[in-house]
């Protein structure tokens, strides 16, 4: 009876821890920074407590450490920190880092630690170890089978109480009621003798637990010491007085120091694509300078606020350019972008450059002056003169990709004072294409608007810097843009034997300066460096001298057979006719031979057909009418070898 009551004993111990941990355990906190920064001296460390309950005593504290993790020692913290606090709400801790007269030019982070004091977690490992030994084993480690302590444990215990229970009544109901000597002897030792094995299974079982119990104090401090060498972390196990949460927050770079910055002398200027000092209409260039760091640190978050003269809104440029972060004793060029539109004039255009950072001192406002000029080309085209059938009652079929863009280019007007030709030189019905041309890109190529750039009576600046504008347009959208390129005006080749190089032909370019021009050559580098998914040139246009009325070197002047250049990328091209012939006019329907059977292709199929019919349609259509009118013309397709095997099965929309 006395081994019951002790093993009673036992059992209410142990439900008395496991009672207290039903009633008293840890909140199952956790920490989260929801921002670190710097102002004024402080660092202000905003974070939450999560998962808290009401009557919480939770104890927080806060380590700095440097970039190579080094404890930088912050003693001057106010707010939450260093102190109890409840879980509710967000939580604000300030250190002053002038107070601890520490001077920072690093990158720096914050680990938030937390501990809720007093009290047991429900699981944990002693609590239950406890009431089963090995259970808190295999909660730390549960690959190992250590429920088997728990029962041999409880074995134990079963077994003594069976025993004691045996020789109690082997004591009352045999060694008592008998009366011969050799038989009390006989019944005492067998009582005494499983007695004194009870007991010793209840030390055994007694044994176990003890034996648990150093095992987990041993764990708990091989745990406390692999924690504090991999210090910080972001959690402790659970490990009686020892559970302690913790939170890192980001790297953020601090600078208690103004750091000194210049505009580097003679560094301001504009830079623009085609080197004339000017900005043009359409072209994109850059503002650039230098600025340097002299200390004595580090200057972080640059950003140049930008405004300009320009009130009419013709020049596009940010308002704010982030420029980023320049080491000490370095220097940076900045190039902010400028682009002008059409509608730009000539003049001069005045910039102001205020750059402004985080922990510099001020850096004097400067200027940047800008030539600026227009293009003078006419847009007019009277509508009597589109009389044919394929400028009315376009089909809309009303797919667009915003990821499309066009260049179209109708050259007309040749006769100018910049290349003193009389009108016989001009291209008939040039403009009428062109204009005609952008309606079907829009109507049903798929090709926004807004994507368009038209030019007729184009100049060599206009077509270059249009050409480097739709490459740039295309190339930025990484991969995933497409393009259309058209011309229809004057084409040449020049006259030297080892090159006959062919160009297209600004209206402001004589062919004696023909290298002034814009080489097919420079056209497709620029389409390719473009990155397109898929390139379509249309050229309604000769390079054989040849013209609708005449050759931009007289009906007198050599046939010139131009070369043939490379083509790369995903490019197919259209041209007019072989090298050969000339590309005609059909005067009937006032628009060039080759562009009238195209978009006549385009309007009866409303788009859907691919190039491969398409081609087959022009051909076959341009060769009658032009063998109709006593001419010879045959259009031909060109393509790069990466599309050799899919273009014919390109759709145009």
């Amino acid at each position: 009876m006395k081994m019951i009551k002790h093993i009673s004993v036992f059992v209410v111990i142990q439900m008395f821890f496991f009672l207290q941990a039903n009633s008293q355990f840890k909140s199952r906190i956790s920490l989260e920074i929801i921002d670190i920064n710097y102002n004024k001296g402080n660092v202000v460390v905003r974070y939450n407590i999560n998962n808290s309950r009401q009557k919480d005593n939770i104890r927080v504290w806060i380590n700095v450490f440097s970039s190579e993790n080094d404890t930088i020692r912050a003693k001057s913290w106010r707010g939450d920190v260093n102190k109890f606090v409840n879980g509710e709400g967000e939580k604000t801790a300030i250190w002053d880092v002038g107070a601890d007269g520490i001077g920072i030019l690093d990158s720096i982070y914050v680990k938030v630690s937390a501990s809720v004091q007093n009290g047991f977690y429900l699981d944990n490992p002693f609590i239950l170890s406890t009431v089963f030994p090995g259970l808190g084993d295999y909660k730390i480690n549960p690959k190992k089978p250590y429920w088997i302590y728990g029962a041999l444990a409880y074995s134990f215990i079963g077994s003594s109480i069976y025993l004691n229970n045996y020789s109690y009544n082997t004591f009352i109901n045999k060694y008592k009621p008998t009366e011969t000597v050799q038989d009390k002897d006989t019944y005492f030792d067998l009582s005494k003798k499983t007695k004194t094995i009870s007991y010793a299974l209840i030390g055994a079982a007694g044994a176990i637990w003890a034996i648990d119990y150093y095992r987990l104090l041993k764990r708990t401090k091989q745990i406390k010491k692999a924690w504090e060498k991999s210090y910080p972390v972001r959690e402790t196990p659970d490990i009686p007085s020892f559970k302690v949460t913790t939170s890192l927050s980001k790297k953020y770079f601090i600078n208690t120091y103004l750091t000194n910055l210049r505009i580097v002398k003679n560094s301001v200027k504009y830079i623009d694509l085609d080197e004339n000092n000017y900005l043009d209409a359409f072209e994109e260039g850059y503002l650039s300078f230098k600025i340097e760091n002299t200390g004595p640190a580090k200057a972080i978050n640059f950003y140049a606020y930008v405004s300009s003269d320009d009130e009419t809104g013709n020049i596009q440029f940010p308002e704010k350019f982030e420029i980023g972060n320049i080491p000490l004793h370095k220097t940076k060029l900045v190039k902010i972008p400028i682009k002008a539109n059409k509608k730009i004039k000539n003049g001069i255009c005045e910039f102001v450059i205020d750059i402004k950072a985080e922990h510099n001192n001020p850096v004097p406002i400067f200027k940047a002056m800008v030539n600026t000029r227009k293009f003078n080309y006419n847009e007019t085209v009277y509508r009597h003169t589109l009389i044919s059938d394929i400028d009315r009652n376009i089909p809309s079929i009303k797919v667009i990709n915003k990821n499309k863009y066009a260049l179209i280019i109708g050259n007309e007007g040749y006769a100018n004072k910049y290349t003193g030709l009389s009108k016989n030189f001009n291209v008939p019905y040039t403009r009428n294409d062109a204009l005609i041309f952008k309606e079907y890109a829009v109507k049903m190529l798929g090709v926004p608007e807004k994507n368009i750039t038209l030019l007729l009576d184009a100049g060599k600046n206009e077509m270059y810097e249009s050409i480097l504008t739709l490459s740039k347009q295309v190339r930025d959208l990484a991969g995933k843009g497409q393009l259309v390129f058209y011309y229809a005006g004057h084409g040449l080749a020049d006259t030297i034997p080892t090159r006959r190089a062919p160009y297209l032909m600004p209206v402001d370019i004589p062919p004696s300066e023909i290298e002034d021009a814009i080489s097919m050559e420079f056209l497709y580098t620029k389409i390719w460096e473009s990155k397109s998914l898929k390139s379509i040139v249309f050229i309604d246009a000769s390079f054989n001298n040849g013209g609708r009325n005449m050759g931009l070197r007289g009906p007198s002047a050599q046939i010139v057979n131009p070369r043939t250049e490379l083509i790369s990328g995903n490019t197919v091209v259209f041209s007019a006719t072989t090298e050969n012939h000339t590309a005609n006019v059909f005067h009937d329907k006032k628009h060039g031979l080759f562009t009238y059977f195209l978009l006549k292709a385009l309007k009866e199929t409303r788009g859907n057909i691919n190039l491969h019919k398409l081609y087959n349609s022009v051909k076959t259509n341009v060769e009658k009418k032009a063998s109709a009118l006593g001419k010879h013309q045959t259009p031909i397709t060109l393509n790069s070898t990466a599309v050799d095997e899919m273009w014919q099965e390109w759709k145009v929309q």
